[in-house]
């Protein structure tokens, strides 16, 4: 759709929208219910009262870059939040939402502080919207929710396909976890050797090397493309921390727990790659099927059983140790070979899903500078 944004009409958000801020409650003193609780970010407990209902909210406390969200149905909203709603018939709900996730980064650039981000309320109130007439919000509205719909399709789509590779290995090989099918158990350090990775200083000059970080950790369990993958100077490398097709690379030790024994199956090919100090490679000496071996250490009931309580709930790092120690049911070859056929053939069909995905949220990304920038 064509617009002539000339005629769009400029307010200030205070004089079309009520500014509503939430209410403060506490979790110790609230007994649980059926309704989210939400603040400045996700949910966080429940309680039985609620004060929101399909509601547009920003962050008033504690910001982070995403600091706009549509919560839909009821919800508990506390005053780490505020909610939006039109005051007048010159601007529809729907178009309010798509023009408030447009103004996302500019909110996050009003925040104030340094050890927390809270949100200049007075200043947020007086940014611009530009309103055209309702039959054209409307319009704008709606083809900017029917590709949102289609970005969550795809997205179902991808996690549909998870649950099934999930759903066939367990089936095929039980509750490695507690290893129910008493499959052979080699501990992981009989399978392969593991080094940690490079330590370098930047503004180093030398050979320019593609470099495996943390942040590459995506939820992926391949990587075959280095493309987007940053690159670091270094002097001199030895060869022991060049990575080689079927290579195993853990995050070893992150801020963020959740991150921590990560782990992705890589390809350089002809590329020269390395990976950093907050990474371990593993590389294997005997015959074990990387998908099925990566299946098990990424299976939640395994990686809680013997990878993160071992370090407790706290757990920011894994070391070689623990890596070597882990027990690895080992089921026939063959087993292992049907399945990651099967994981492949799976992997294909997410692969296309992710195309369309990437040229949906292109296109939601055109569509919307083009009718806010």
């Amino acid at each position: 759709m064509k617009v002539d944004k000339s005629k769009w009409v400029s307010c200030t958000l205070d004089s079309v929208c009520d500014i509503q801020f939430g209410t403060r409650i506490v979790k110790k003193q609230t007994e649980a219910g059926q309704y989210y609780v939400y603040g400045g970010g996700g949910a966080t407990f429940t309680t039985k009262s609620y004060n929101r209902e399909n509601a547009i909210t920003v962050s008033r406390f504690a910001l982070s870059k995403e600091c706009t969200r549509f919560i839909e149905g009821k919800f508990f909203l506390n005053d780490s939040g505020l909610t939006l709603h039109p005051k007048t018939n010159l601007l529809l709900f729907q178009f309010l939402k798509w023009h408030v996730f447009a103004l996302n980064d500019k909110i996050y650039s009003l925040a104030r502080g340094a050890a927390q981000k809270n949100l200049d309320v007075k200043r947020f109130s007086k940014l611009l919207i530009k309103l055209p007439k309702n039959n054209e919000q409307c319009t704008i509205a709606t083809e900017l929710d029917t590709l949102q719909k289609m970005i969550d399709g795809y997205k179902a789509q991808i996690a549909d396909l998870d649950v099934l590779a999930q759903s066939i290995f367990v089936d095929t090989f039980g509750n490695v976890a507690v290893n129910d099918k008493c499959w052979d158990i080699i501990q992981m350090g009989q399978l392969g050797n593991f080094k940690n990775g490079l330590n370098y200083s930047k503004g180093e000059i030398g050979k320019t090397l593609k470099i495996i970080g943390v942040g590459d950790f995506q939820n992926i369990k391949c990587l075959s493309s280095f493309d987007n993958i940053s690159y670091i100077n270094i002097e001199d490398i030895s060869q022991e921390y060049l990575l080689h097709n079927e290579d195993i690379v853990f995050v070893r030790s992150n801020g963020n727990k959740n991150l921590v024994g990560r782990c992705l199956e890589v390809f350089p090919n002809s590329t020269e790659v390395t990976f950093s100090g907050f990474c371990i490679r593993f590389r294997k000496s005997v015959e074990i099927i990387n998908k099925y071996l990566i299946a098990t250490l990424t299976d939640i009931g395994f990686k809680n059983t013997h990878i993160l309580k071992s370090n407790g709930i706290g757990i920011q790092n894994i070391n070689q140790k623990l890596l070597s120690s882990l027990p690895i049911p080992v089921p026939p070859i063959g087993m292992q070979k049907k399945y990651a056929a099967q994981v492949e053939a799976i992997e294909k069909q997410k692969e296309l899903i992710r195309q369309q995905l990437a040229d949906a949220e292109t296109l939601m990304k055109e569509r919307m500078q083009y009718y806010f920038s």
